[in-house]
């Protein structure tokens, strides 16, 4: 999470905290070796103690499960020695909110059988891949005092882990790809174990091995199959990528990889310059000395349109103009706007127009431009843009995706229905969207599918059809009290709910972290929400409202000086 969301969920409640992580196996293709080691965390693995309690083993046990180094070495110790050669770690790996253990009848002095239960949060994949679960965990765990000193004798095939000791073993780092265009550089999010000799050699080995399933279509692989890569120090101390097998790699591609590689280390403060080789030379002929982060500011993935906040109220839309709000004149003001969305370039508006039982229309342009209609139906959701000005999404009566794509020289927009089939994976025989939001790269959705937050992969089928991927709920401790959701500015999802003690929650976009944020001086329901990295927006039961994320100070909600009177909803740019 950025250093702004850390002031925010430093001065709120924590509830529901989920993270886990995975390593990188110790056989993984391909190898990266480095002396370039930033210093472990510090965290031990606890080994059994001479004439140690059963439970205490046990719950020591499960603690060594969170170091999972030379096929989960320090775990093993815990286990007889028939069971240290049958235990398979490298088998399904869950996640649980908490370990509850209890005695299954009556024990004896050499044999012990403990109750494990507690709840499925999470499974965790190869590359540090988390997948959100909620289920039940509830299983038996046998004992045996060998020597007078007890060993787990019989235990299920399946490595589980307590999300507390992950918070102190793991940490989240973002792997960047490249959109299919090659524009913007997508976050894949893995768990990294802290506890391996280097954090850089780990992120470079994980960028090699490619996306995450979700993401394949989605994104770029620009290395080869057979390609490998080198992490080391080079003699000035800075970390050092030498690949081999990129002899085929044009100039552009080189760059657009040399942006993945910088952007992945940075954003996991590994600190540059960085050295990128190819078999031992300058991997781009342009850049002979080392990169900076500067050198590929133009694929900078945490950069966000900074614009004046605009706002609907009452069919018309404001913008902030210094102590004020000034009401915007041209198209917009012909029309009742329902709502709105601002492309990420260009200043394009996309409004949703119509009131009571109108037909809504989706009506496109520039502020000072001819606007043209798109969709019309019965109800639409607000609009969402892509990357640029180019691409946008609106949901129509609830179920239809449509992407609608304008041409910027005349202005006109194609629209072509999304692949949406992957729905019906979602329980429930009705299914309606009420939010839809395109994330700011252009990959993700976030959607509220009856009260419920999801989060799945705009996939590129053959003829640049877009087709929704397998849907991902997120953020259970919401439910189903989902009124709104966007996108924040490191790529985690903000969430409106109609609880008035848990209003507003920040989930990580795999859905293994759930934050409340403070919910002082709001009312219940929250039906819109935004942020700059700032400030955060919401619309609750009265009000527009703000939380200035870079105050300290900062202890409750506040209405936006400029609107107050007005019930309003937020409008920053996509």
């Amino acid at each position: 999470m950025s250093n702004k969301t850390m002031k925010v969920l430093a001065a709120v409640t924590g509830l529901g905290l989920i993270a886990a992580c995975s390593t990188l196996p110790d056989n993984s293709r391909p190898e990266a070796i480095s002396s370039y080691a930033p210093a472990p965390s510090g965290q031990e693995a606890p080994t059994p103690g001479d004439g140690q309690a059963a439970d205490l083993l046990l719950r020591d046990f499960f603690t060594a499960s969170a170091h999972p180094l030379r096929d989960h070495q320090a775990a093993k110790k815990f286990l007889t020695p028939g069971m240290q050669n049958r235990w398979q770690s490298n088998a399904p790996t869950m996640v649980l909110d908490r370990i509850d253990i209890a005695s299954e009848g009556e024990g004896s002095d050499t044999k012990i059988t403990y109750r494990v239960r507690g709840n499925i949060v999470g499974n965790l994949g190869v590359g540090g891949v988390f997948d959100p679960q909620y289920s039940a965990f509830e299983t038996n765990y046998e004992l045996q005092s060998i020597d007078g000193q007890w060993r787990i004798s019989n235990l299920p095939n399946v490595v589980v882990l307590d999300r507390q000791d992950f918070l102190s073993t793991y940490r989240a780092r973002n792997v960047y790809f490249p959109d299919l265009n090659g524009r913007a550089l997508v976050p894949d999010r893995r768990w990294i174990y802290t506890g391996q000799q280097s954090t850089a050699a780990s992120l470079v080995s994980l960028l090699v091995a490619g996306p995450q399933e979700r993401l394949k279509k989605a994104v770029r692989n620009l290395l080869p199959e057979d390609a490998t890569a080198q992490v080391s120090a080079d003699n000035e101390g800075d970390p050092s990528v030498n690949f081999s097998g990129i002899e085929g790699l044009s100039p552009d591609v080189r760059r657009l990889l040399a942006a993945q590689v910088v952007w992945t280390l940075a954003g996991s403060e590994v600190r540059g310059p960085y050295e990128l080789l190819a078999d031992g030379t300058p991997m781009s002929d342009d850049m002979r000395q080392k990169w900076l982060v500067q050198d590929l500011s133009e694929f900078d993935p945490n950069v966000q349109a900074q614009v004046p906040l605009r706002a609907v109220s009452g069919g018309d839309v404001y913008q902030q103009d210094g102590a004020r709000a000034k009401k915007l004149d041209g198209w917009l003001a012909d029309r009742y706007v329902e709502s709105v969305a601002l492309s990420p370039r260009d200043e394009v508006y996309a409004a949703v127009t119509g009131r009571g039982d109108e037909q809504r229309q989706l009506v496109i342009g520039g502020r000072d431009e001819q606007p043209v209609s798109s969709v019309q139906a019965k109800s639409l959701t607000r609009p969402t843009w892509g990357l640029d000005a180019t691409t946008l999404y609106v949901v129509v009566d609830g179920e239809k995706i449509v992407q609608i794509t304008r041409n910027p020289e005349t202005g006109i927009a194609g629209e072509k229905e999304v692949d949406a089939e992957n729905l019906k994976m979602i329980e429930g025989d009705e299914k309606r969207i009420s939010v839809f939001r395109v994330s700011h790269d252009g990959t993700r959705a976030v959607m509220v599918v009856n009260g419920r937050v999801y989060v799945s992969v705009l996939e590129t089928t053959e003829g640049s059809n877009k087709r929704l991927g397998s849907p991902v709920e997120i953020g259970s401790a919401v439910g189903d009290t989902a009124v709104s959701a966007d996108w924040t500015e490191d790529g985690s999802v903000l969430v409106g709910t109609r609880a008035n003690d848990a209003p507003v929650w920040d989930v990580e976009v795999d859905g293994s972290y759930s934050q409340q944020i403070t919910g002082r001086n709001l009312a219940a329901p929250v039906v819109s929400v935004a942020t700059d990295g700032n400030k955060i927006y919401v619309t609750d039961a009265n009000a527009l409202m703000q939380f200035d994320v870079a105050s300290e100070e900062s202890r409750f909600w506040r209405e936006v000086p400029t609107m107050q009177g007005k019930r309003a909803t937020p409008v920053l740019a996509d």
